[in-house]
């Protein structure tokens, strides 16, 4: 009798890999979790880093195989030409990493599970090559309202103010710590723990030297924000290729960014299938890891 093979992967031991982009730039990916299970692919927001997510993704791969992402000029990725750090690209570095999982890992049923800058490339990526993913899962999407919509002015001042404040912020620290505790001053994390905080400054940096630089320059995260203006891509999530879900923050807070609001107002109004987290900002994820990782697990039942 035949005995079963027995993995080399064992839940949690991280697989590491290398996909090459349409320009010759190197993209991070890591697979953890059973393997043969069913994949899904997780990506970050911009300037941020997939390892600062992991109590999000990491219990997940219990279940899951769980391929984690750092897009390009983030994490553990290269960087390469500024000038190619645009949306169109990272649209086709999604279509290199959809083409190479299935040769890296073996082909399997694959949801995406994308934040922020990655659920906008995934819609970009999604109007250039059509159906890829078996299921699409998108984290407060910061989606470009239409012309004349009731957002469209507080789309843009957002996205002006966050790129002024990237390209004002410093780009070495002594050390991971004090990050972290520049993290823990700040508005837009207060819901964050200590060890978020930590975990975040943690995979952001790179060691430099005596020092620890941004592995995301802030100039790279300013040109994401300020170009970040394709109305079209609220379409591509109104008329899907696979089925999709956007899932916010809690629009009901007085400080509500933008992509919050358009989260809801994109189910409310244009008929995207919504949910949202209550008490959770733009970074849900970090904020409720246990709520949202509940919620990857229900569509990922519902889309088979």
């Amino acid at each position: 009798m035949m005995k079963a093979a027995v993995s080399l992967r064992d839940t949690f031991a991280s697989v590491d890999a290398e996909i090459i982009a349409s320009d010759g730039v190197r993209l991070s990916v890591r697979a953890h979790g059973p393997v043969g299970a069913p994949r899904l692919v997780v990506s970050h927001g911009n300037g941020m880093a997939i390892d600062g997510y992991r109590t999000f993704w990491e219990p997940l791969a219990d279940t899951f195989e769980v391929v984690v992402v750092d897009m390009r000029g983030h994490g553990r990725s290269d960087s390469g030409d500024i000038d190619r750090h645009r949306w169109p690209q990272l649209a086709d570095d999604m279509e290199a990493i959809w083409q190479a999982l299935p040769r890296i890992y073996g082909p399997r049923t694959t949801i995406a599970v994308f934040h922020s800058l990655s659920a906008i490339a995934c819609l970009a990526h999604m109007q250039r090559y059509g159906r890829r993913w078996d299921g699409v899962l998108l984290f407060d999407p910061p989606l470009a309202p239409p012309a004349g919509h009731p957002l469209a002015m507080r789309h843009h001042v957002d996205m002006t103010a966050l790129a002024q404040g990237a390209r004002a912020r410093r780009s070495e620290f002594a050390a991971p710590e004090v990050l972290a505790a520049k993290f823990a001053r700040q508005p837009a994390f207060r819901n964050w723990s200590a060890a978020a905080c930590q975990q975040m400054a943690g995979a952001t940096l790179r060691p430099r030297g005596s020092a620890w630089e941004l592995s995301c320059d802030p100039a790279r995260e300013a040109i994401m924000y300020e170009t970040n203006t394709d109305t079209t891509l609220l379409d591509v999530a109104r008329d899907p290729a696979a089925p999709l879900l956007i899932m916010g923050g809690d629009p009901r807070l007085p400080d509500a960014p933008a992509s919050v609001l358009m989260a809801r107002a994109a189910g409310d109004e244009f008929g995207i299938p919504y949910r949202y987290v209550p008490g959770t900002t733009h970074f849900l994820q970090i904020e409720q890891p246990e709520a949202c990782g509940a919620m990857t697990r229900a569509f990922c039942a519902a889309t088979g």
